[in-house]
């Protein structure tokens, strides 16, 4: 959990300054916002995690703690590969040619799409940091 020190904001104006970043970005989607906490889903086809930035504020300071949560790319990826496992030996089972390098193969190729995911989450947090801190490179 990163925790944030912003000076002069209040919470809504936080809020409202997350919510048109997420506007402008396709793969970040709002999904609850209350007084003080606000979620966020990251989608690539599926989705890969949840950002929550939850805020206090104190001593005339707006104290913002972020956090990620990958549990729902796990939860997923669970079900997706078990289906493509069975669909592999399916076919295998078919053509009567069964090859152990196959389930590797398809194994190996799912962890790549799992470490895209979480690096795009990644991307999508550092995104909202740069138009936060309003830093351009």
């Amino acid at each position: 959990m990163k925790k944030f020190q912003f000076l002069a904001l209040k919470s809504e104006e936080f809020f409202d300054m997350i919510d048109k970043i997420c506007r402008e970005r396709n793969s970040v989607k709002r999904t609850k916002r209350t007084d003080n906490v606000l979620k966020l889903v990251c989608f690539v086809v599926i989705p890969a995690s949840i950002i929550t930035f939850n805020v206090k504020e104190e001593n005339n300071h707006l104290v913002v703690n972020r956090s990620i949560n990958f549990s729902p790319i796990l939860l997923l990826s669970i079900p997706i590969l078990a289906a493509l496992e069975a669909i592999v030996y399916g076919i295998s089972y078919l053509v009567d040619n069964f090859s152990s390098l196959t389930f590797w193969l398809v194994g190996g190729a799912w962890v790549m799409v799992v470490m895209f995911l979480i690096y795009q989450t990644f991307v999508e947090v550092d995104e909202i940091n740069k138009k936060l801190y309003r830093v351009k490179v």
